[in-house]
């Protein structure tokens, strides 16, 4: 991805408020772009705003009413006015997260570039979603970052007007997404692949080997990956090596022998990684029982640090 002008390798957040150019139904929205997970967010509100939060690529957990809803790339997750809402005991992980602030009329009334009337179908639909996360659409970053370059173009005119529109257009999106089928498809080959990789979590495992075993080029079996599993095909295995290892450091091993039985080439280079992805070091880990809930309010238990993060396997039983 081309870096946008507003970020920057010193500024990797930037947050708008509409409100200035007469949109006060977008009070703040924002762009984050982590490179390393980061200690979880807080519990907090947000009096009178539903906040929705777009994940392009990386991978979060935000905890609401007692539930954890794990999300990657190209997810979507939604918060109502007023619901508490953070981390729980999870780290901030890295990713790039499109997100902004909704205040939906409580009756009918212009909203954004829309009449009353107009405006209504969409305002009772943002209310009522079918569901709180759900995949989402590549064309959302699209109509985002359009959205902000068209804020920072001081010689546009009809900007307020241009800005609506994409803000209408993207919060459509938004409820059209929410009311497809929300699981991912996986297709048979790169199912075989995830279940390769699961098996050989202890061997190199290169692109161009998982490429050879889905039947594909690699760089056609690159993108079918992401647009399946949310994450680049070596962010998938790292982070897979990741997990397995919370696991046995969870049953007692040692960071050395759980670095080189995973394939790391150093102990360090382990304990690098690990960090990066949960923002722990491997001695920190210790076995205790974690809840994640889903949609339906099923719980599963699996191992995890003081500050947790997500589990493949609780992954796909959440979706």
């Amino acid at each position: 991805m081309a870096r946008k002008p507003y970020l920057s390798q010193d500024r990797n957040r930037v947050h708008h408020s509409l409100a200035g150019i007469g949109l006060p139904e977008v009070p703040l929205l924002g762009i984050h772009d982590e490179k390393h997970a980061s200690r979880g967010l807080a519990a907090h509100v947000h009096p009178g705003l539903m906040e929705i939060c777009y994940l392009t690529r990386g991978e979060r957990v935000y905890h609401v009413n007692r539930h954890d809803y794990p999300f990657r790339g190209n997810d979507v997750f939604v918060t109502y006015p007023d619901e508490v809402h953070g981390s729980g005991r999870h780290p901030h992980g890295k990713g790039l997260l499109y997100w902004m602030q909704v205040r939906l009329p409580a009756r009918p009334a212009p909203f954004l570039a829309l009449s009353a009337r107009e405006a209504w179908p969409l305002v009772k639909r943002l209310r009522h979603l079918p569901h709180r996360r759900f995949l989402g659409d590549r064309r959302l970053k699209t109509l985002f970052e359009e959205i902000v370059d068209t804020f920072l173009r001081p010689e546009a005119d009809l900007g307020r007007i241009e800005i609506a529109t994409r803000l209408a257009q993207w919060l459509m999106l938004i409820v059209r997404c929410a009311g497809r089928e929300s699981s991912r498809r996986v297709t048979p080959d790169i199912r075989r692949v995830r279940e390769g990789i699961e098996a050989g979590l202890d061997q190199p495992l290169t692109v161009e080997g998982l490429a050879e075993v889905a039947g594909l080029s690699a760089s056609r079996f690159k993108v079918k990956f992401k647009e399946q599993t949310g994450l680049p095909p070596a962010e998938y295995v790292i982070r897979r090596k990741v997990e397995r290892a919370r696991e046995l450091l969870g049953q007692g091993r040692s960071v050395t022998d759980v670095a080189f039985d995973l394939g790391f080439s150093t102990s360090q280079y382990f304990a690098t990684t690990f960090k990066r992805i949960t923002n722990l070091r491997p001695r920190d880990v210790k076995r205790v029982p974690a809840r994640f809930g889903d949609d339906s309010g099923r719980n599963a238990c699996a191992f995890h640090s003081k500050e947790g993060g997500i589990s493949d396997a609780v992954y796909r039983r959440s979706r």
